[in-house]
């Protein structure tokens, strides 16, 4: 997330106290309320610093998060055989997570992060998505196998169209257990039957 600087180079010691002390008061506080001063102030390093490496909170807080100092709730997917049902119950508990304001808040972090150079977006996606779209995917692969996932659609284009739906109703703070269940419902619809006309 930081980008390429003129002057001296930075201390790695330094770097990670930054980091440190952003994933620490975001924790501690919710993001709204970190500013650079705190985070200066408490990784004992200079504001410009901070300014000279990184363009705005967002970036220190994404670069934590990528660190491993900083981490989201784990959206752990269920595998009880009836692949309606585990979806369900993963999207039930997803939104109770994601709304929760302190989550909201990082995730509107990185959201604004993902929105600069491509590689950056790409090293957010590595470290916060992939963790949960992989075993999405291969939840989704399994349904299709028992026949209760139509394999017309692809089980990534299914897992688009649920993680895109989770994320942006909890970035818009709307209601989503009903969403969820009604879009699940006509993802996992069978096909209707050829016409024998």
């Amino acid at each position: 997330m930081t980008a390429t600087r003129t002057g001296r180079p930075r201390s790695e010691a330094t770097r990670l106290a930054i980091l440190q002390a952003a994933a620490t008061l975001t924790t501690e506080l919710g993001y709204d309320h970190v500013t650079i001063d705190a985070i200066a102030s408490r990784a004992g390093a200079g504001k410009q610093t901070i300014y000279r490496w990184w363009s705005a909170k967002s970036m220190v807080v994404a670069d934590a998060v990528i660190e491993g100092l900083l981490r989201l709730p784990a959206l752990d997917l269920p595998d009880t055989g009836d692949l309606s049902a585990d979806l369900k119950a993963w999207t039930t508990a997803s939104a109770a997570k994601m709304g929760d304001s302190r989550f909201l808040q990082v995730v509107r972090a990185l959201v604004t992060a993902a929105t600069g150079p491509e590689q950056d977006a790409s090293r957010l996606y590595e470290h916060i998505m992939r963790p949960t779209y992989e075993p999405l995917v291969a939840r989704l692969r399994r349904g299709q196998d028992a026949g209760q996932l139509s394999t017309a659609v692809s089980a990534e284009s299914v897992a688009d169209a649920l993680l895109g739906t989770l994320l942006f109703r909890a970035l818009a703070r709307l209601p989503m257990p009903e969403t969820m269940t009604g879009i699940i419902d006509a993802l996992l619809a069978p096909p209707p039957p050829p016409s024998s006309s």
